[in-house]
């Protein structure tokens, strides 16, 4: 206690009880007001050049390493400051993949909580994810405006900065993986697509001087499995390197794309060497993707995890100063979740300090590390007056706003895919006799996608989420609807599923809600199976023998085998994690009828096949294989494919040269919709025969969504490169090989080819 009150006593004299945002620089109003650093008229180089000069090597690392003795929880990381320089404690770590994570501020002033990133990824639409990180930077800037908190135990100490951790890229490898659900699909151009426009939609806005928040892309590079994460580094080729795992971070890091402006370093590496200190994966981000300035911090606890003294860790490094070297040359700037780098005095091992006395090349690697960290503080604003900033105007009405919430609920209509549509069961309208059931139609906590805010609820739980159920008793016709659970997600007691064949049996069609929730699928624990848990099954087999119509919704982030339920249900869609607006939205789609349907953004493979791979394994084209582009059997669900409650015809104007062909999409059904056209890339069986190196089936170079009225037509023109018609060599090099090569122009239904001879 006596250690929070001491943090929140030098956080009130550094400026937060001036009335500066967070974080803010309070040494520039006064101590030290005329040095050049503080010079907003300067440029940002001359001005680090002179806040480093004057800062010793110990106020340095006391920047780099977490300051145990702040009470704020080492994950958060929470700095030193320098004190003696008016720059205040800074805490670096803000999850930022779904929600602000953050405490309410009060009723109704809890960050917006988007659906899970997979059904993000489902909505193909780049507006819709640049509209995202809007909202999200908007909220962010408010609870640092207002000094306000995380909802982490640390809190009220944990005050929020505007470093923000999100997207999470990694793909979605195997079905099994536990953080499925945190990221956007199992594609990498998709993924890094859907990087780019969160990352621009948050760090850019209407204020070119300023950052409006930094941004951070987890969890580089290769990390897709939560057995053994500590201890575990696969082993990964060159061509699967770059073909599949590094692609995406391209598109988010380099400065004509996404420009993000941190990492978080994986637990995870590649061939033997972890990520943190490998300084070949490093040092692609700096000066293959052509960004130098990108901060650089560790996965929470993944230095400790190098350390040979550990039991369950990689044991890369002998001791901790041999940690400090290979994690400081490889190019880490920041120690999340250990205090190994940090000097005693600030509760560290003092890792740096050994290192600096044996090494005389650590202190300018040093100095270089803090440049960067200190440089995304100036980038936003955090040197310069408050006033004329219009990011720090930025208030409480901002959180949770009206508009948020609407462009929350359009994201969740986007996110959803329609599967199936027998006889045009959807949507069900108001005159039938309704019944809803399964598990999820009571679901809160397991509506939404791992790393939501702190805090969703201001009471701290999940009560303030409405349900499925709830939503559908209080819009529908009363009278007409009946519902029951029938079971619980994952349980093998069965005694209430009669309530919903009862149910059933009193209605004309039947909704069935059914999926996984946070117990299945989580960080730190990997799932073994992919069917639907407990007795939903049974459930399913229960209602459907009633004979009537029977609708099955899917609620779930990792992919889902459901065998037989797929040729046996009428409909079905799935609805990935669709968050707190979810069950609206689910009833405006269900039952109005909106159609702005998504598209599948990973391959659902029969549970066999599944198994039949080793998740360890991170070989793609390995038969069975993996994804889309290497998958050799026949899927549940294509990558790319989902249908509309109206009917779509598409045509093709392809030249000889197919630099820009132009699509025409027509709706020639009964109502107003909007659609998915994605461009793959697929080369002869003669170029794939010859390659001495694995050639995908087809791959993904592009794609646009594009309202179409009803009756109307719209025309979309791609803009494809040369290099478009590249594959991945065994180097992980780029090829254009001489031959015949495919652009298949595609709504996941139908599909037009152009073939181009290179």
């Amino acid at each position: 206690m006596a250690v929070g009150r001491s943090l929140l006593m030098l956080l009130g004299l550094l400026g937060v009880a001036q009335g500066l945002p967070n974080g803010y620089v309070w040494g520039c109003y006064n101590i030290s007001k005329s040095f050049p650093f503080c010079d907003s008229s300067l440029d940002v180089e001359h001005r680090l050049d002179d806040l480093l000069n004057r800062m010793t090597i110990d106020e340095m690392i006391g920047l780099m390493s977490p300051w145990v003795a702040s009470g704020v929880g080492i994950c958060n990381f929470m700095d030193a400051g320098v004190p003696r320089l008016g720059i205040p404690p800074y805490m670096h770590l803000v999850e930022f993949n779904t929600g602000v994570a953050s405490a309410c501020y009060g009723e109704d002033k809890c960050a917006t909580n988007f659906p899970g990133p997979t059904g993000l990824g489902a909505s193909y639409n780049r507006t819709l994810w640049n509209m995202k990180g809007a909202v999200m930077s908007d909220e962010m800037r408010a609870f640092n405006n207002l000094n306000w908190h995380r909802g982490t135990p640390d809190a009220p100490l944990s005050l929020i900065a505007l470093t923000g951790y999100g997207p999470n890229i990694n793909i979605n490898r195997d079905p099994r993986w536990g953080r499925n659900s945190e990221v956007p699909s199992e594609d990498p151009f998709l993924a890094g697509t859907y990087a780019e426009n969160y990352v621009r939609g948050g760090q850019v806005g209407s204020d070119p001087r300023y950052t409006k928040v930094a941004m951070g892309l987890k969890h580089f590079a290769v990390y897709s499995m939560e057995t053994n994460r500590q201890a575990f580094i696969p082993n990964v080729s060159m061509h699967d390197l770059w073909e599949t795992f590094l692609p995406g971070y391209r598109l988010g890091f380099s400065p004509e794309h996404g420009n993000a402006s941190l990492t978080m370093c994986s637990y995870a590496g590649i061939n033997g060497v972890p990520s943190c200190a490998n300084g070949y994966l490093l040092s692609l981000i700096r000066k293959t993707f052509n960004n130098p300035d990108v901060v650089v911090g560790s996965d929470c606890g993944a230095f400790y995890n190098m350390l040979n003294s550990t039991w369950y860790g990689n044991h890369y490094a002998k001791d901790i100063v041999d940690m400090s070297n290979l994690t400081l040359s490889a190019g880490a700037d920041q120690e999340l979740g250990d205090s190994l780098w940090g000097n005693n005095e600030t509760g560290g091992n003092d890792g740096l300090s050994q290192l600096v006395s044996i090494d005389p090349s650590a202190p300018g690697k040093i100095r270089a590390s803090v440049r960067r960290s200190l440089k995304l503080r100036f980038k936003t604003g955090m040197f310069d007056p408050v006033e004329g900033q219009p990011y720090t105007q930025i208030g409480a009405e901002a959180i949770n706003a009206t508009l948020h919430q609407q462009i929350n609920l359009e994201a969740a209509q986007q996110s959803f895919v329609l599967l199936k549509n027998t006889n045009n069961v959807l949507p069900i309208g108001t005159s039938k006799k309704l019944a809803i059931v399964g598990p999820h139609i009571v679901s809160q906590r397991d509506l939404m996608s791992d790393y939501a805010s702190d805090n969703v609820c201001l009471d701290t739980t999940y009560s303030c989420i409405p349900t499925i159920g709830g939503v559908f008793a209080q819009r529908y016709p009363q009278g007409n609807l009946l519902s029951a659970q029938g079971c619980d997600l994952n349980s093998t007691n069965a005694s209430a599923i009669p309530d919903a064949v009862n149910a059933a049996k009193a209605a004309d069609v039947t909704i069935m809600f059914l999926g996984l929730g946070h117990d299945q699928e989580h960080e730190g624990e990997d799932r073994m199976e992919v069917t639907l848990p407990g007795q939903q099954l049974e459930l399913f087999s229960q209602v459907l023998a009633v004979g009537k119509p029977l609708v099955v919704v899917l609620i779930n982030g990792g992919q889902l085998s459901i065998g037989s339920v797929k040729d046996q249900a009428t409909a079905i869609v799935e609805a990935f994690y669709p968050s707190t607006r979810g069950p609206d939205a689910l009833f405006n789609v269900l039952i109005e009828g909106v159609n702005n349907f998504g598209k599948m953004p990973y391959t659902v493979m029969p549970a066999e096949d599944v198994y039949a791979l080793d998740l360890a394994n991170f070989n793609m084209s390995k038969p069975p294989g993996r994804t889309y582009k290497y998958y050799q059997n026949t899927p549940e669900w294509e990558f790319g494919y989902g249908l509309s409650y109206t009917n779509f015809s598409i045509s093709c104007s392809l030249t000889a040269a197919p630099t820009s062909p132009t699509i025409s999409i027509q709706n020639v059904g009964p109502v107003d919709g909007s659609e998915v056209i994605m461009v793959f890339h697929r080369v002869s069986d003669q170029i794939r025969a010859s390659a001495p190196h694995p050639v995908p089936k087809k791959e993904l170079i592009d794609f646009q969504r594009v309202a179409v009225g009803k009756s109307a037509t719209e025309t979309v023109t791609f803009n494809i490169p040369q290099s478009a018609f590249a594959v991945v060599d065994q180097n992980g090099n780029q090829q254009v090989y001489k031959g015949t090569h495919y652009l298949d122009f595609t709504n996941g239904v139908f599909t037009c080819t152009g073939t181009y001879n290179i």
